[in-house]
């Protein structure tokens, strides 16, 4: 058998063997992109197929945009304004049922008789062959080779050629989409692992309640390795959860998951492997199934435990600012009150003095203006002692031992105690020591003794009890007497009140009890007394 006659048995030519093995040879790496394909394809027909023109087009919405388009004559690469499908209903319906458009004339086709207005007879083209390119049933494309060769037809040759380069555009699509998404994934990979291993922000992700992925900062925000923290499931994330948030939070969770909420964001104390307790906030992003269950729980966790310990100390500093505002208002209120009563006294007196001409009644003026001067010059007194109180509470803390402390302070009231037949208990560890600022404590404890010496009952013999101890890194002082007592029913909230007194003893001023409160404050403790009428009272200290 000839060379010829075996020729006329193939479906293909030899140039179209050789065409097509040049381009199944070919992958997408030897192109410069999906663009460059295009234009392979269209030339490859145009030569193949000994014709004019060869274009690709693409379904985008409901019409045809044009990709490439080959012109032979000019040799040249254009792109064709887009076939609009409400103006071609008969010609895109053929493609969408997926008919090959084989016109050997023109004039004749029913399929393309729409196009031949606007576009076939001003390009002057007789032949056309139009062939739908579909995926999963759809139409996607179609494939066009044009020519002007009078009674021109398309044999099964050259069918069965356009048909081949079809595939192989499709197959070469697809390699280069699934190129692009690899190059798309890869470089998202490394955006994220760029911001995950550059984060001080751990990044989780958690499927069928387990940890599948985490980074490395989030290893390090736990003090656990990656294989520990690859292990957890969620039950052990709940763990170790801070006791008093682990409700709320877990509740505040399954809430958002019922809500079927993608975005949410909560904050709660976790321990870490140091068993130390660290404030973290975590940033939910979640993934749900059709079904409305979560596939996905990602999370950005951040350490901000700075931030708590701020808000912390910037609450106290409002609470201790309201607190010094109200004892400033309280303060300078008494205070005015006193001074303007003193100074209304002494133009009082220095106006009957002034009146009068009797020596006698100069002399006793004089002595009452005496009197005020020096309330006057008491309450400046008070005054200047409160304010140095309030701006030198930064002194410096030494250490003392509590019982030694008690012990001398015990010996300057050592003449009244025995004149007075007192007796005193002292119940204090020999090693107990207290980091203060000692003259503060000297001042609290002595004024203590000094109460319970001049309030003691003339009824029963008079008993000082001191005890100190620890409780949980505290000093806890009490100081009991069995003196005549305070009526807390009717003075509870003015104990610790300027100028507040309770007995109707001729040297009380009525300030010991608010300076004891003061300075204990400053040392930032707490002073609270259980007391009854003829009974005696129990000072408690806690510094």
């Amino acid at each position: 058998m000839s060379k010829s006659e075996i020729n006329k048995g193939l479906l293909f030519n030899q140039d179209h063997f050789n065409l097509l093995i040049k381009l199944y040879k070919s992958s997408f790496l030897d192109y410069n992109g999906i663009e460059d394909i295009y234009k392979t394809i269209t030339e490859t027909a145009v030569k193949g197929l000994k014709i004019i023109r060869a274009s690709y087009w693409e379904i985008e919405g409901e019409d045809l945009v044009c990709k490439d388009l080959y012109d032979a004559t000019a040799k040249t690469h254009t792109i064709e304004k887009k076939l609009i499908a409400e103006y071609l209903p008969v010609y895109f319906q053929a493609l969408k049922d997926g008919i090959a458009i084989v016109a050997d004339d023109v004039n004749s086709n029913f399929y393309i008789r729409e196009l031949k207005e606007n576009y076939i007879t001003p390009l002057g083209i007789k032949n056309m062959l139009d062939i739908p390119i579909r995926k999963d049933g759809k139409l996607i494309g179609v494939f066009c080779c044009e020519h002007n060769k009078e009674n021109g037809v398309w044999t099964e040759t050259d069918l069965a050629f356009a048909r081949v380069l079809c595939d192989i555009l499709n197959l070469m699509i697809e390699q280069g989409k699934r190129r692009e998404l690899e190059k798309e994934l890869l470089e998202t990979e490394r955006k994220i692992s760029l911001i995950t291993e550059n984060s001080s922000d751990g990044f989780v992700v958690i499927e069928n309640k387990k940890v599948t992925f985490a980074s490395s900062s989030y290893y390090k925000l736990l003090g656990y390795s990656e294989n520990e923290v690859l292990n957890f499931t969620i039950e052990d994330v709940f763990n170790n959860i801070h006791k008093d948030d682990l409700n709320k939070t877990k509740d505040f969770i399954y809430e958002n998951l019922g809500l079927k909420n993608k975005y949410f964001k909560y904050q709660f104390r976790l321990k870490g492997k140091s068993k130390k307790y660290f404030w973290r906030e975590d940033s939910a992003c979640v993934i749900y199934d059709d079904n409305g269950n979560y596939t996905k729980y990602l999370i950005i966790s951040r350490d901000i435990s700075a931030i708590k310990l701020a808000e912390e100390k910037a609450t106290k500093l409002v609470a201790l600012s309201k607190n010094l505002n109200a004892k400033l208002a309280n303060f300078t209120h008494i205070v005015s009150h006193n001074i303007r009563s003193n100074t209304s006294n002494i133009s009082m007196l220095i106006d009957l003095i002034e009146d009068t001409d009797e020596y006698a009644e100069k002399k006793e003026y004089f002595q009452l203006l005496k009197q005020n001067n020096n309330k006057l010059s008491e309450t400046i007194s008070h005054l200047n002692e409160t304010i140095d109180l309030q701006f030198t509470s930064k002194k410096r803390k030494t250490e003392i031992n509590v019982k030694k402390e008690i012990a001398s302070i015990l010996e300057t009231y050592k003449n009244d105690i025995k004149t007075n037949n007192i007796s005193v208990e002292v119940t204090v560890a020999a090693d107990l020591i207290l980091n203060t600022i000692p003259t503060y404590f000297e001042s609290i404890v002595s004024n203590l003794i000094s109460n319970a010496i001049k309030y003691k009952s003339l009824h029963k013999k008079p008993f000082i009890k001191i005890k100190a101890l620890k409780e949980k890194r505290k000093t806890v002082i009490f100081v009991e007497d069995n003196g005549i007592g305070i009526d807390l029913m009717k003075n509870k909230d003015k104990i610790f009140g300027m100028y507040k007194t309770f007995h109707n003893n001729s040297d009380a001023v009525g300030l010991g009890l608010f300076m004891i409160k003061n300075k204990i404050e400053v040392l930032g403790g707490t002073i609270s007394l259980e007391s009854k009428l003829g009974k005696g009272t129990i000072f408690k200290i806690i510094l």
